[in-house]
């Protein structure tokens, strides 16, 4: 077979020429300064401009092995003079490239403590100090229980009105009267009395006045009425306590001054007999007395006094001036059931002594 080119009837094996040597070894020596400079192609710095896609030549170089070859584009502007003529350090890694401030996140690490709390925890939980002693909850009272104590009995007949009038008389009377109305009304009454038995001071069955003031801690009434009668004055003479009032009511009080956390209310209790009072045209006279056994009771407590209506003593024993006063205290009480409120506790006790018993809850 014959070919129609003479070249192709050259010989298959000819006498290479003196310059191909040379050339494989220079393209030897290029391929091998490519292979030998790592990073050439990384470092290869992109132009200012994008190039086009006519202009493949212009492109920079990207090792398809690269893990991170968008990293490449955002390098700062390299050295290609040290690249072509491997002047750059050998030791420095191709995979490492140095980290640009670009590349970084837009969000800095230092934002994470920023969704901590601004306020430490330990901070924002309440601490109590000793100077503020914790408030206990206030001891209930039966707002729908009256006490009455109908002054003196037995032995005991009070003070002499008249000849045929004694004190004793005058207040269990009245006391009768109240608990009538007050029952028909729908709250409970407690006497400490109810018949005029012997109650002399030294006998077994005495009632002192701390018997009373304890039958009246006991009932937690609602209001506290200590009834007497007197020959001066007119009309109904109303005494609270002279204690001063306290903030709270310590765990054990001491027994003499147990009515000082209860100041406050009897005042108002006070102001509420005597609008009911006023408004039934009874003389009035409020006041503020210290009269056994008023400073120990641990409740709104009044000393109702009656007083003769004119100047004739027998008005005192006089049913229709007795039972106006009677309705009188009993309305004013329907509203007070509803407006007393008891003082808070206070966790701090003062310290009681021997000599004057303490109240206890």
């Amino acid at each position: 077979m014959t070919f129609a080119s003479p070249s192709f009837a050259k010989p298959r094996f000819r006498k290479p020429s003196a310059t191909r040597p040379r050339l494989h070894s220079q393209l030897a020596a290029c391929l091998l300064a490519v292979a030998t400079v790592p990073g050439l192609a990384q470092t290869a710095t992109p132009p200012a401009t994008p190039p086009s896609h006519g202009a493949p030549a212009t492109r920079p170089l990207i090792v398809l092995h690269d893990a991170k070859p968008v990293a490449d584009f955002a390098k700062p502007a390299a050295k290609p003079a040290q690249a072509a003529t491997g002047t750059k350090s050998a030791a420095t890694p191709a995979t490492k490239p140095v980290a640009a401030p670009t590349t970084k996140p837009a969000t800095p690490p230092a934002a994470k403590p920023a969704t901590r709390p601004a306020v430490p925890l330990t901070t924002a939980l309440p601490v109590a100090t000793a100077s503020t002693p914790p408030q206990l909850p206030p001891i209930p009272f039966n707002r729908a229980v009256v006490l009455l104590d109908p002054g003196h009995g037995g032995v005991d007949s009070g003070s002499h009105i008249s000849d045929a009038i004694l004190e004793k008389d005058v207040t269990l009377t009245l006391a009768f009267k109240l608990r009538s109305l007050l029952t028909a009304r729908g709250l409970s009454v407690v006497m400490t009395r109810d018949s005029d038995a012997a109650t002399a001071p030294n006998s077994p069955n005495a009632l002192t006045l701390d018997d009373r003031a304890g039958i009246a801690n006991h009932a937690h009434p609602v209001a506290c009425l200590l009834l007497h009668a007197t020959a001066a004055g007119n009309g109904v003479h109303l005494y609270s306590s002279e204690l001063d009032p306290t903030t709270g009511e310590p765990l054990a009080n001491p027994w003499l001054t147990a009515q000082a956390p209860w100041v406050t209310q009897s005042q108002r209790l006070q102001k509420q007999l005597a609008l009911a009072l006023t408004r039934a045209n009874v003389p009035l006279v409020l006041s503020r007395a210290s009269v056994r056994p008023v400073d120990s009771l641990t409740c709104p407590a009044l000393v109702v006094e009656l007083a003769p209506e004119g100047t004739d003593l027998s008005s005192l024993t006089d049913a229709d001036y007795q039972q106006r006063v009677a309705e009188a205290i009993a309305t004013a009480l329907i509203f007070w059931k509803n407006q007393a409120q008891p003082p808070d506790r206070l966790a701090a006790t003062p310290a009681a002594t021997s000599s004057t018993p303490a109240v206890q809850p």
